[in-house]
């Protein structure tokens, strides 16, 4: 597309990095096909604002642990408690199924959780500590 035809750009954000940070940030922006570091990091700020706040990988993983234990621990005491006898191979039933539905146990929690969301600023400013 030509200049005249694209959204002027007028605003500017600006930060400073070591010349270690800055090398890293170079390498990774050649890595990804990106033609500066500059325009790297405008491409992940503009991605991350249209697609929103999404959790890391390591951030999946230990939401996804937490899921599993939750999802154990809930039923657990619903074997305890519950009505039904309580059998070694029942629960091992349920861990087996805690290991191979932990993508579904963790979208499940994570639909509740959006009803329930805070404010985007807030998500942002605890992303930050």
């Amino acid at each position: 597309m030509s200049e005249s035809k694209e959204a002027k750009k007028i605003k500017t954000i600006a930060f400073r990095l070591t010349d270690e940070e800055y090398a890293r940030a170079e390498s990774a922006a050649i890595a990804a096909g990106d033609e500066s570091p500059s325009s790297w990091c405008r491409t992940l700020v503009l991605r991350q604002a249209i697609l929103g706040y999404r959790m890391t990988k390591n951030q999946r993983l230990l939401y996804e642990e937490i899921a599993r234990a939750r999802y154990l621990v809930g039923n657990g005491f619903r074997m305890l408690f519950g009505s039904e006898p309580t059998t070694a191979a029942t629960w091992k039933k349920i861990t087996a199924d805690a290991d191979q539905s932990s993508g579904i146990i963790t979208k499940e929690l994570l639909s509740r959780g959006q009803e329930q969301r805070r404010p985007a600023e807030f998500r942002i400013i605890a992303s930050f500590r």
